[in-house]
């Protein structure tokens, strides 16, 4: 089986890393005299690469730390209760550099107290690692977050051994969906419960852990349709053996089994690049994996492929455009400004001007991009479409700009990020945090809500299992309708 990867980032991890990175943000390693970098505009972090690249050095400064000497002994690779104690405090003060866009203040100071009476003598960095991100998630910001432990990392998500069974998430059904090794379960089986936890249960139990833009349920909720397994066993499970209780599909008997980590892991993880199109006789398909420039696909690349797609899209007179940004965290507003260019409906700016200074001329009118193209637009979305792509998405709805098909969105017009990393000075975790606002020029939008699609549209298990992709199969409908009444009009 393989596993795609959309650009730089595997946004189905976005979380594992702790948070993303978008406008400038600042990776700051607090040793005796940290660095700080200055990145561009992307999105949240990949299991398997970080999506920042560093395209200013800003000035580097000193930070001293509190050390501790251990007087109680533990166990090798966990850590004492004073030492936990420390970092736990020093990750609060970090806390306060978050601008909390989003925040319940109260249910913030209420989650720091009572996560910190979770602390023990002993403790290994999965077990504090477990303890930050619940409050890291309170925070609301999509862009903030606490690393998972290096060395636990390859164990759960990047290890040679995997599930004999591959599952998702449909409708608040978790449905096995594959089998890669020996297992008395079979595709369609039902899954009811995981070591006594009931789906229904561990499911708002595991969005406890998970960090997005207020509620941030339908990021959230698209994560784990994708990788339950891997984020119980990251966030909840005493050990990697899973009981499992399910019904058999068709007949519904209910069974019990125990699964390990025995079956060889066979996915590959295969790049694509963050843009591709396609052309048919009276629809163009335009596929937005990133908005992220990194290695070949610089930003004047970006520019190119922009202009040939709506060069061609001209020649070819073609009337109908699929954009498709499900899956896109976010990447580089020079580059989401150019696309907008060639689609808004009159020019505006880009940024509101309480947003920072960074981008010379996104505060200014765009000026429309040639060729411009003014036909009916098909925007697919979902609960992945983050950072820059909700900016992105914004605009597009702010202007009426075509139809929206598939799920909520997880940005939107407003998000914080410039972020900071801070590594703790005992259990050597890093917490990333957001530090300034960025809005887009838009008005009439709901702080902490995503975009919504005027077609809400999502893929079943069904459509799954037959390898059919509802969302698109819904825009192609659409096009056919519209296409019928323009030929049918004189």
């Amino acid at each position: 089986m393989r596993r795609i990867l959309s650009g730089i980032s595997w946004l189905s991890f976005l979380f594992l890393l702790g948070c993303g990175s978008t406008l400038t943000s600042v990776t700051t390693t607090i040793t005796s005299t940290p660095t700080t970098t200055l990145t561009s505009l992307t999105s949240l972090s990949s299991i398997t690469t970080t999506v920042s690249t560093t395209t200013t050095t800003a000035t580097t400064t000193s930070t001293t730390l509190f050390t501790t000497t251990a007087t109680e002994s533990v166990a090798p690779g966990t850590f004492t209760l004073a030492e936990l104690e420390e970092d736990y405090d020093q990750f609060v003060e970090y806390i306060d550099l978050n601008p909390k866009l989003f925040t319940d203040e109260s249910e913030l100071s209420a989650l720091i107290v009572s996560q910190r009476e979770l602390l023990f003598h002993g403790m290994t960095p999965l077990e504090f690692y477990r303890v930050l991100a619940v409050v890291a998630a309170g925070i609301r910001c999509g862009h903030t977050g606490v690393q998972v432990p290096a060395s636990d990392v390859e164990a759960i998500f990047g290890g040679e051994f995997t599930y004999p069974i591959e599952v998702g998430l449909f409708e608040g059904q978790l449905r096995v969906i594959r089998i890669a090794g020996e297992t008395g379960m079979q595709v369609g089986d039902l899954i009811l419960s995981i070591d006594g936890h009931v789906i229904a249960d561990l499911i708002p139990n595991l969005m406890r852990f998970l960090s997005a833009d207020g509620e941030g349920s339908a990021l959230k909720m698209r994560v784990l349709r994708d990788y339950f397994l891997s984020y119980y066993l990251l966030f909840l499970a005493p050990d990697d053996e899973l009981e499992v209780e399910y019904s058999s599909w068709p007949n519904g008997e209910t069974h019990t089994e125990t699964i390990a980590r025995d079956t060889l892991n066979s996915e590959n993880q295969v790049s694509q690049a963050p843009y591709d199109s396609a052309f048919f006789e009276n629809y163009a398909i335009l596929t937005m994996r990133g908005f992220y420039p990194y290695n070949a696909y610089t930003l004047s690349s970006f520019y190119v492929f922009f202009d040939d797609f709506f060069t061609r899209v001209e020649a070819e007179g073609i009337h109908h455009l699929v954009l498709d940004l499900r899956g896109n965290s976010g990447g580089d507003p020079r580059v989401t400004s150019r696309l907008f260019s060639y689609l808004a409906i009159y020019s505006q700016p880009y940024f509101a001007e309480r947003s920072p200074n960074y981008y010379p001329g996104l505060k200014s009118d765009i000026p429309f991009s040639t060729p411009h193209f003014d036909g009916e637009v098909y925007t697919l979305i979902d609960g992945l479409c983050f950072s820059s792509c909700g900016h992105f998405a914004a605009l597009l709805r702010y202007q009426n700009v075509g139809t929206f098909i598939g799920e909520e969105t997880g940005g939107s017009y407003v998000c914080s990020d410039s972020s900071a990393s801070f590594t703790l000075s005992n259990t050597r975790l890093e917490f990333r945090t957001s530090r300034m606002v960025w809005e887009v020029a838009v008005e009439g939008f709901e702080l902490g809500q995503g975009i919504f699609p005027d077609t809400a549209c999502s893929q079943t298990f069904e459509d799954c299992m037959a390898g059919i992709d509802t969302v698109m199969e819904e825009a192609m409908a659409q096009i056919q309708v519209h296409s019928f009444v323009e030929n049918a009009t004189p």
